[in-house]
């Protein structure tokens, strides 16, 4: 595909270029006339060098005001006449391009934060309050150091209730009046202008929230009710006026709400939804170049440079720190240099970016209004070629027409998954109304379901959002999207009725759809995975209702099990927690296996492996459990795996043949021998008693000596004596297959020693053949 490039933005000479600029402005932008009128002096000699000092200065007046806050009517006044002659300043720095167009913005964006400041200084100075602990932080393009010249700043306030009282009228109260202060010194219009439109939205549930925000009640908002747009928005967010100290300490809490480790496709499809609510989709004969192209929403425009970022970020950033940068240029390069986009997307993307960043700021330059869109008037849209520094306005529709080609497919190419519905040939599918659609029917039944009306009911009562699963919209949206490769697949299977009563059971015990109803959307894989999984395994079934996270794993490489008991675990969390574990990952191994992911050959040796995890986390637990009630253990025991368990030749529906050895540290028998019997006793339930996570293991104990009718925590001495004078060949058989799990390594050595004595003595009887 041919790169977009849009001809150069003006001549490059600095002294003729400041002198056309400035004429260029009075005659084509009626906002910049103004202000060349009020601000006559001087400019016409100006160099580039005078101008970039003459914006320090007006920096450095925001910073004094900051400091030495005067009177709020002062401050109206001078905020205003330093905004404008800054306006002006950076314009011309802009259309002369002395200055790159990030520096621009940046420079922008210094404005703003110069005004917030300065606002807030002279709010607080006016009420007689301390502003300890109360800031602002700044989201979007002034959150990125990236303002135009007539954007809203996008603003949310927050207060730590342990440091900012408010005084007399509380935390809330107080906060929320200095914060409506800030706003109307920026915003109000009066005969001077206005500063910067302020929008207060984007804090934690706005109708319902003050505009100042305690930061707890904002960590347990985010925490439970978080939305992913409100991640993407967090991306770009920075503290900017206010208690930096504070600030700093609330957006580092905040991190792991942006940033999650696990793959995030809700996410996905969430911003994919987003983008569908702001355009229309392209056509191939739409006028990409011609007036009325809103630069900032419309197809091939800046948002979608954005959210091909932000959505990369919100799913690839909670593993890559690298990843996570505010500037839009920044975040470009990062993802190409990690190797998520190819630098030829990277360099055209952030042409791109820049073109229209330029093309966005001579739109607002005309009469400094809150508005993206090239003018329709070809005239006006002439004008807007002329601040550019194009011949005239049909060079500026070819150039942005290319460009605009080029950034929506990069875009389109990110969510290519939405058109595979259109690939399956399901096009005539149709679950709602009254009636029962006669072609939906009939592909029903092509496909193998003996009643499609059945099928039908259960789709329209979903799609009503009569189960959990599809109560929004969203969720109903991504059902319509999945029915027909879901439907396929049922298809494939061979028993298309089997499979979907299996995925009602699982699909309506589901508490919320979205996320997986987008995980599934965005995979197809495992979609056709969960169809025949469901198809061919009830049980399975029956754990990814419970669980549907485990879909998520099924993404993932295989990794080896490490698990251990967090050490403040009580012994009913840690039996409820390794259940939920064993459950997991009994979903996993048998996945794997069905899927032909894990030779059969090697199935056992998964299974034995979870078991000994099992066993050595309910061993701990049931020694930490029997100290915590009886005292400290009078000795050292071991817990030996025998049968299957011991031979590693488990299977998924195999119990625990176990035998448990102590050893006492004195002479003391009764209270040791019971110690750990209390010990076995409570392994035994660790490992078999259902509770509200289900069950682990049917365990056996019987293959300790004499059977049933022996303790169940036999002591070494004992076991030897047993074992070598009056155990049955076929204990000196179930021998051969003992193997230590859990506890003393030392213990461990000494009985596996004893028992391979034992074995070796039964050599030469002539009992052994006849046994």
């Amino acid at each position: 595909m041919t790169k977009p490039v849009l001809p150069p933005l003006g001549p490059a000479a600095p002294g003729e270029t400041l002198a056309s600029c400035i004429d260029a402005a009075a005659r084509h932008a009626p906002y910049l006339r103004r202000l060349l009128e009020q601000n006559a002096a001087g400019l016409n000699t100006a160099s580039t060098q005078a101008l970039e000092a003459e914006l320090d200065g007006l920096l450095s007046q925001l910073t004094a005001l900051e400091f030495d806050p005067p009177s709020t009517d002062e401050a109206m006044v001078q905020l205003r006449q330093i905004k404008r002659r800054a306006h002006l300043t950076i314009a011309l720095l802009d259309l002369s391009t002395a200055w790159p167009m990030m520096r621009v913005t940046s420079a922008l964006t210094d404005l703003a934060d110069g005004c917030v400041k300065a606002a807030l200084a002279t709010a607080l100075n006016a009420r007689q309050v301390s502003g300890d602990g109360l800031f602002l932080i700044a989201f979007g393009k002034m959150g990125a150091h990236e303002l135009n010249y007539s954007s809203d700043i996008d603003m949310a306030a927050f207060f730590d209730p342990d440091v900012f009282t408010g005084g007399d009228r509380g935390p809330v109260d107080t906060g929320t009046r200095v914060i409506k202060d800030v706003c109307r010194l920026l915003d109000t219009q009066t005969e001077h202008g206005y500063v910067f439109r302020t929008d207060l939205r984007l804090r934690p549930d706005p109708s319902s929230t003050p505009i100042a925000v305690s930061t707890r009640r904002a960590e347990i908002y985010y925490e439970g009710l978080g939305q992913n747009w409100e991640r993407m928005a967090w991306i770009k967010a920075r503290p900017c006026a206010g208690d930096f100290k504070a600030a700093a300490f609330f957006c580092a809490s905040m991190e792991p709400f942006i940033w999650r480790r696990h793959l995030d496709y809700w996410a996905l499809a969430d911003v994919h939804a987003i983008k569908r609510m702001i355009n229309d989709k392209l056509n191939e004969d739409d006028n990409l170049g011609a007036g009325g192209f809103d630069v900032k929403l419309g197809v091939g425009g800046i948002r979608e440079i954005e959210f091909f970022l932000q959505t990369q970020q919100v799913i690839l950033g909670g593993r890559d720190a690298g990843l996570r940068q505010p500037g839009t240029l920044e975040a470009l390069k990062a993802l190409s240099d990690a190797g998520h986009i190819d630098p030829d997307v990277e360099q055209d993307m952030a042409l791109a970016y820049k073109a229209l960043r330029s093309l966005e700021h001579r739109v607002q330059m005309l009469n400094d209004e809150q508005t993206h869109s090239l003018p329709e008037n070809d005239a006006r849209r002439g004008d807007v070629a002329a601040l550019m520094g194009l011949q005239d306005v049909a060079v500026l529709d070819q150039g942005l027409a290319q460009l605009r080609r080029r950034v929506h497919g990069v875009y389109s190419d990110l969510f290519a998954y939405e058109d595979r519905d259109e690939e399956a040939g399901f096009g005539n599918l149709v679950f709602t109304g009254v009636d029962d659609d006669p072609g939906t029917l009939e592909t029903l039944g092509r496909l193998g379901f003996s009643n499609p009306k059945t099928i039908i009911a259960s789709m329209r009562r979903w799609h009503y959002g009569s189960i959990p699963a599809t109560r929004t919209r969203r969720a109903q949206e991504l059902l319509t999207a999945i029915t027909p490769p879901l439907l396929k697949g049922m298809s494939a299977t061979g028993e298309p009725d089997q499979a979907f009563a299996h995925f009602i059971r699982f699909f309506e015990g589901l508490t919320s759809g979205v996320q997986i109803l987008s995980m599934l959307q965005a995979e197809p894989d495992l979609l056709s995975d969960l169809v025949s999984t469901l198809a061919i395994a009830p049980r399975l079934a029956k754990i990814l209702a419970a669980r549907p996270r485990l879909l998520e794993a099924l993404l993932s490489q295989p990794r080896e099990l490490d698990y251990a008991l967090p050490d403040d675990a009580g012994f009913e969390d840690a039996m409820d927690e390794t259940r939920r574990l064993h459950r997991d990952q009994t979903f996993l191994i048998g996945h794997r296996l069905l899927n032909g992911r894990l030779a059969a050959r090697d199935a056992a040796a998964a299974w034995t492996n979870l078991a000994d995890h099992v066993v050595i986390a309910m061993a701990a637990a049931a020694a930490k459990e029997t100290e915590r009630r009886f005292g400290p253990p009078p000795g050292i025991w071991c817990v030996f795996g025998m049968g299957s368990l011991g031979a590693g030749e488990l299977t998924a529906a195999s119990d625990l043949d176990l035998l448990v050895i102590y050893d006492l540290a004195d002479t003391g028998s009764f209270d040791g021998q019971n110690w750990f019997t209390r010990f076995a006793q409570r392994l035994v339930t660790a490992l078999s008693a259902p509770t509200a996570e289900g069950l682990l293991y049917e365990v056996d104990l019987r293959l300790r000596p004499s059977g049933r009718a022996g303790p169940v925590a036999v002591r070494l001495s004992a076991f030897e004596q047993y074992q070598m004078n009056e155990a049955w060949t076929w204990e000196h058989m179930a021998l051969t297959r003992m193997r230590s799990i859990a506890g003393d390594v030392d213990l461990a050595e000494r009985a596996l020693s004893v028992a391979r004595r034992a074995v070796a003595s039964r050599s030469g009887r002539p009992e052994i053949a006849g046994d």
